[in-house]
């Protein structure tokens, strides 16, 4: 079971939300033997800007946290993404406690401390809801799809063609905006992410190429 989930969370990006450091650290060691695409945060608001920047296809969150809290945080989520999986963890489990999440279509709660089991059953759930919402597959033409868990273009006949990681940082960046025009700085600095990296005209013809 652990070997299929690591393969089917290989590449889905995940924000993983906890304040406390040896359970953060500790859960992030376990989360980064699943997907080479973790994203941490310490605190909500610190969540937020990196849910904002990085648009994870999963959130893992605990609920009681120093000035925003994870339910906060979810709620300013939902304004803009109705769909993205949300596991929540907490310590908690008063029905009372947890009522002003009844109404951000949560996934998923945790009890801490958490049991592999039950997270790795709440994980292969969050796969489901990713194929019934059509999220990891995009039709390009009747003949190309892209297969955002594996970073790949598939075509009719079977052909794949697997992406590079700023390839799929590109790909992502134009799914996400396809009705409209993409600028040459939106491209620089969502795909050309690491502090020393700059952007030239010939890097950018050769992720097209």
């Amino acid at each position: 079971n652990h070997k299929e989930l690591s393969f089917l969370l290989k590449n889905i990006s995940i924000l993983y939300v906890e304040d406390e450091e040896e359970t953060r650290h500790e859960m992030s060691l376990y989360l980064e033997q699943l997907t080479q695409n973790l994203i941490i945060a310490k605190s909500g608001l610190d969540a937020l800007e990196l849910f904002n920047k990085n648009k994870p296809q999963l959130i893992i969150s605990d609920i009681e946290m120093p000035g925003m809290s994870g339910i906060e945080f979810i709620k300013e989520v939902r304004r803009t993404d109705l769909k993205i999986p949300v596991i929540l963890l907490t310590a908690y489990t008063d029905t009372h406690y947890l009522l002003p999440a009844a109404n951000l279509n949560i996934q998923s709660y945790l009890v801490k401390p958490i049991q592999s089991k039950q997270l790795k059953e709440s994980l292969f759930n969050v796969i489901e809801i990713l194929n019934e919402n059509n999220s990891l597959y995009i039709e390009f033409s009747n003949s190309l799809k892209y297969n955002k868990i594996n970073s790949e273009l598939v075509c009719d006949k079977g052909a794949q063609i697997k992406l590079n990681k700023k390839e799929k940082k590109l790909v992502d960046l134009l799914v996400s905006n396809q009705n409209r025009v993409v600028t040459y700085y939106e491209i620089e600095s969502h795909v050309w992410t690491e502090y020393d990296e700059v952007m030239t005209s010939m890097a950018l013809r050769t992720i097209i190429k």
